[in-house]
């Protein structure tokens, strides 16, 4: 699926199936955490939802969220 699965497989020692689970679970608790206007922005960023295929995730990833959300917060650097 994603960044959140490939860490989940690595650090926590979940199969595939399982971190890919738990990774929807995840955005799925994130998404509805944040207003309605974010989600979209959110999916993008997690390449969940309708944002990204598993063929084509959608741009950004867990990364692109780290960053966005230091953005938030006044961390340029």
């Amino acid at each position: 699926m994603g960044e959140i699965s490939d860490l989940l497989q690595q650090k926590a020692g979940l199969s595939a199936d399982q971190a890919d689970q738990a990774e929807q679970v995840v955005i799925e608790l994130v998404k509805s955490k944040v207003p309605a206007e974010f989600q979209g922005v959110l999916g993008s960023l997690l390449g969940g939802g309708d944002a990204g295929t598993a063929d084509q995730p959608a741009a950004g990833g867990l990364g692109g969220l780290l960053g966005a959300a230091e953005g938030l917060f006044g961390n340029k650097g």
